[in-house]
């Protein structure tokens, strides 16, 4: 059977990734990809948000292949795109060719996509190889799908599904995704600090926290993870394939089990191997000795959410750790001399003004290279705060994130999720205040490692988008000359 998967073009999207040399491969694709291949299947993947695919070179592309199923991922972000990509190809290939969609938004709003987007025939939800490939193998033998687990279909007026599919037990016996169809030379991901150019990897599944803005709670807590020795065999097929030598680990926790960390940067010394990478992770589950390690391995760069420096925000949150984890994280991160780039929100919750500019001073006084401060949540159906918000009155009961699908105007980049902002401080003050934090962080902490590779950047913009580059010099000149009241924040 000839199968395309889809990863929608999105034009803000596009163009913002472009500019920040941040395309990323989409992996959810390539193992759905893999797993087909292994049983026989013609598959072709469109990444369609790096190659620029838009309507009319997708429509020839769908003429072209002719294929017999179409698989399109879906995001909450992207989720209008996506819909409007299954309209154009059932207006291009017509009803014989059934359309499938899975990721992360359909899995959790599965029945208010069927219900409300008529050109998609299923929605595989959760993690879709099993369920993508037993759909085909149903689907080429000219068997009836229903009652397939993890899947929802149309049947008349209503929305139907099979039962609940278990997640993949031994995540070693799936084939590497499939790199191969994609566009590797494409992928615009440089390391953030020293500029080399780099991949992504999933070495893990499953996130056990409860974080209140997270899909995680509903789509997978069951962590399950790779071998050490499938990551480096991935690794080096990486390396030798596609001279790529900087790696960014994208699981929710990669440290989550420290064990298997250690082992993995022992044999990453063993193997006598030399790359770059970046790991996200919790400050609740590091240690000295693990930076240590990984740093020796060639670890560069941890990413973790600081999120609030208050503690009742922490709780609210529920993130499970609190202000002084994220100060010994940090700090043991710069004894293991390793850069720290961390995630911050503004104005969630009850905060306050002064909570705020109390959170952020603190922010402040962490030796991080980059502090990245987001207003508000977005609230994402199937999280724990989905409820909170219809209790809140932030969105009603009746909330569609697919009705009006059709209207051009909705796209990513233009409100359309909605996002939760603590009563009481105006959405004004909240941006101004997250301004203010980026002029401040910018100018914390100068060395001529920052310098140069700033310059690095710069270059690289202004040589790919010169206008959109001086605008942004432009803007960020605005805010620095405006000054900051938080300027003399505290340093620990």
């Amino acid at each position: 059977m000839k199968v395309l998967l889809i990863n929608p073009f999105v034009e803000t999207m596009h163009r913002e990734l472009s500019y920040a040399e941040n395309f990323r491969p989409p992996l959810g694709l390539a193992y759905c990809a893999a797993v087909l291949e292994a049983h026989g299947h013609e598959v072709r993947i469109e990444d369609a948000l790096v190659l620029g695919t838009r309507g009319p070179q997708l429509v020839k592309l769908l003429q072209g292949f002719a294929p017999d199923l179409v698989g399109i991922s879906v995001y909450s972000p992207t989720r209008y795109e996506a819909f409007r990509t299954a309209q154009l190809v059932r207006d291009t290939l017509g009803p014989r060719v059934p359309i499938v969609t899975g990721g992360p938004h359909v899995s959790v709003a599965a029945e208010d996509t069927l219900q409300h987007v008529p050109a998609i025939d299923y929605v595989a939800c959760g993690e879709g190889e099993e369920t993508l490939l037993e759909l085909v193998q149903r689907l080429e033998a000219q068997e009836d799908p229903a009652g397939i687990a993890g899947l929802f279909w149309r049947a008349g007026d209503e929305v139907a599904s099979g039962p609940p599919r278990g997640n993949v037990e031994q995540l070693d016996d799936l084939p590497r995704p499939a790199r191969h169809l994609l566009p590797m030379k494409r992928y615009g991901t440089r390391m953030p600090s020293t500029m080399h150019g780099c991949t992504t990897l999933l070495t893990s599944r499953g996130c056990p926290a409860r974080c209140t803005f997270c899909t995680r709670d509903w789509f997978s807590r069951q962590t399950r993870m790779h071998s050490p020795d499938y990551m480096l065999d991935e690794i080096e097929e990486i390396i030798e394939r596609w001279g790529i030598r900087g790696f960014i680990f994208q699981d929710d926790t990669f440290t989550l089990n420290k064990k298997r960390i250690f082992e993995l940067c022992e044999k990453i010394q063993q193997r006598g191997l030399r790359f770059h990478w970046l790991a996200t992770t919790r400050v609740d589950c590091l240690s000295l000795e693990l930076m240590q390690a990984m740093k020796a391995a060639g670890c560069e760069v941890l990413t973790f959410g600081a999120e609030s420096m208050n503690p009742d925000t922490l709780k609210w949150l529920k993130k499970g750790f609190t202000v002084e984890q994220v100060r010994r994280a940090v700090d043991w991160a710069q004894e293991a001399d390793l850069t720290v780039r961390c995630s911050y929100l503004i104005g969630i919750g009850d905060e306050t003004e002064e909570d705020l500019r109390h959170s952020i001073q603190e922010a402040r006084g962490l030796a991080v290279s980059k502090l990245k401060a987001n207003v508000g949540l977005s609230v994402y159906p199937g999280t724990p705060l989905y409820p909170m918000a219809i209790e809140a009155g932030v969105l009603s009961e009746s909330y569609s994130f697919a009705e009006g699908w059709q209207d051009e105007a909705k796209r990513y980049g233009n409100g359309e999720t909605p996002r939760w902002y603590t009563p009481h401080v105006p959405l004004e003050t909240l941006l101004a205040l997250r301004k203010e934090t980026e002029v401040n962080v910018l100018f914390t902490r100068p060395s001529l490692e920052v310098a140069l590779h700033r310059a690095r950047k710069f270059a690289r913009r202004f040589r790919r988008h010169p206008a959109e580059t001086l605008r942004h010099v432009a803007q960020f000149g605005r805010a620095a000359l405006a000054g900051s009241r938080l300027r003399s924040g505290p340093q620990h």
